[in-house]
C-alpha cells in the first residue's frame, strides 16, 4: 500500500544505503522514495495463495517465484520497486549494488487496494512495461474476483485481457502455468465471490 513521496530527491545509491538501515518497505520513483504501508489481510493471504500456487506449479522447472521483498529495477530508469510476486526464470540476473536489484522478471504481480489501484495501473505499469524480459503483468483486485492482464506482444505491443469470477483462470503461456481464481482468493472472497 503506497503512502504520497517524501519531497526529498535521491539516488538509487543513497535509496539502498537507507534501505539497509530501515525495516520500512519502501520503493524509489523518480527520485522520491515511496513508503509502502501495511497490507490488509485480503492482500496478505492473495499474494500467499498466489506464490504457493506459482511455486507448486513450477517447482520442476527453471523458474523461480518471490514475493514481497526483492526489489526490481526499472531498465530505463534508476526506479525500484518492490512487486507483491514476482516470477524469473533461468539464472538471476542481479545488479548489485549496496542491496540486490533483480533485472529478468518473467512475470509480476501486484495486488490492488483503494490506496494502490492509480500508482500499480500507471507509474509502475510505465516502468514495468520497458523491462525487457517481462511476459505479464497481472493485476489482481482484492474485494471482486478479477485480474487485469497485460501480456507481451510481437513488436512490443502489449495486449490487455480481463478475467472475472471464480470460476475464471488466467493461462501464462510464459511460464507454462494456469492460476485458478478460486485458489487465488481462497480464504478472501466466498465461492459466488463475496467478500468472506
Amino acid at each position: 500500500m503506497a503512502t504520497h513521496p517524501r519531497t526529498a530527491s535521491v539516488t538509487l545509491d543513497d535509496f539502498l544505503a537507507a534501505q539497509e538501515a530501515s525495516e520500512e518497505r519502501s520503493e524509489l520513483v523518480d527520485g522520491q522514495i515511496v513508503a509502502m504501508g501495511g497490507a490488509s489481510l485480503g492482500h496478505g493471504l492473495i499474494v500467499t495463495n498466489l506464490s504457493a500456487a506459482l511455486t507448486n506449479a513450477l517447482r520442476e522447472g527453471p523458474c523461480r517465484v518471490l514475493s514481497q521483498g526483492m526489489l526490481v529495477k526499472a531498465s530505463h530508469a534508476e526506479n525500484a520497486f518492490l512487486p507483491d510476486v514476482l516470477v524469473y526464470c533461468g539464472a538471476p540476473h542481479i545488479e548489485r549494488r549496496r542491496g540486490e536489484l533483480l533485472l529478468n522478471p518473467v512475470v509480476i504481480v501486484e495486488v490492488l487496494s483503494e490506496s494502490t489501484a492509480d500508482y500499480d495501473h500507471v507509474k509502475k505499469w510505465e516502468n514495468y512495461r520497458r523491462i525487457p524480459s517481462l511476459q505479464d503483468y497481472l493485476l489482481v483486485a482484492q474485494d471482486e474476483p478479477r485480474v487485469e492482464r497485460y501480456t507481451r506482444q510481437e513488436g512490443g505491443m502489449w495486449l490487455f485481457s480481463e478475467t472475472v469470477g471464480m470460476d475464471g483462470s488466467v493461462r501464462l503461456e510464459s511460464i507454462g502455468t494456469t492460476l485458478s481464481l478460486a485458489e487465488t482468493y481462497r480464504g478472501v472472497l466466498s465461492p459466488g465471490g463475496e467478500p468472506l
